[in-house]
């Protein structure tokens, strides 16, 4: 009956080992946070009708995943200006 639980285990170590060698590749840290500013006030400066509704949307969708949290939660002035400006690209297309 031992025997049997050998290539779970292994394969549990497996996954350990793999989320320590790269389990910060996925954090925020590694996230050009600047990159989505420059994005949001390219966004926010176009002519209405340069970028579609549904790239604007996946944008915005891309912030919010990223940072989940209220206007108000977030420390980072950076992070804070790119929620700010989702927001109101958000606000924009839905009028």
């Amino acid at each position: 009956m031992g025997k049997k639980h050998y290539p779970t285990a292994f394969l549990v170590v497996i996954a350990v080992a793999l989320y320590f060698m790269y389990g910060d590749m996925f954090s925020l840290k590694n996230i050009n946070f600047a990159a989505y500013k420059e994005v949001c006030t390219k966004y926010q400066g176009d002519k209405i009708g340069t970028y579609s509704d549904n790239e604007i949307q996946s944008f915005v969708n891309k912030v919010n995943y990223l940072l989940p949290e209220a206007v108000t939660e977030l420390e980072d002035p950076l992070k804070k200006e790119i929620k700010v400006c989702a927001n109101e690209l958000s606000r924009r297309i839905s009028h």
